[in-house]
């Protein structure tokens, strides 16, 4: 878990996207790509570029995260 928050981390200090591999405890899992925000309780606030919209993703179910090289201006304040 470290690393994957860790990743997060860089990648949104830098401003960079990151692709997420989620793994729900219910449900299929699935890719999205993020800007990441923030972690809380857990959980990454990021904004979903599926859903044009802020969503959380708990950290425990993501199984895989990767920077990208695209950046992003932040729509908030980053606070990672």
């Amino acid at each position: 878990m470290h690393d994957v928050e860790q990743v997060i981390r860089d990648a949104g200090r830098q401003h960079r996207r990151v692709l997420v591999r989620v793994n729900p405890r219910a449900g299929e899992a699935y890719e999205r790509e993020l800007e990441p925000y923030g972690i809380v309780n857990g959980e990454l606030h990021a904004f979903s570029y599926l859903r044009n919209e802020f969503r959380t993703v708990k950290l425990e179910e993501i199984a895989d995260v990767k920077i990208t090289p695209r950046t992003f201006e932040p729509r908030r304040p980053v606070e990672l």
